[in-house]
């Protein structure tokens, strides 16, 4: 990655575009919620996290902790420039 180049003396910075990047970031977070067994627990709380904004199940939940960033495509976005 070429990041100053010089043209007749002088340092030239390359001249920035505009990217819109897709992420997949995978995060892992601790929640509370009451079920009658381990398994119905992990399908309630997995429930309960796709359906959106309304837990019903989860109780309680603890700071997240991001476990990977993975940057899938990058394309031009002209907006940006």
């Amino acid at each position: 990655m070429e990041l100053l180049r010089r043209e007749r003396g002088r340092v030239k910075l390359p001249e920035m575009k505009g990217y819109r990047v897709r992420l997949r970031v995978v995060e892992e977070y601790d929640v509370a919620l009451l079920a009658r067994s381990p398994a119905e627990a992990k399908t309630l709380a997995e429930a309960d996290v796709r359906g959106g904004d309304q837990f019903d199940a989860i109780q309680d939940s603890w700071p997240e902790e991001i476990v990977s960033v993975e940057a899938l495509t990058a394309e031009p976005y002209p907006d940006l420039e």
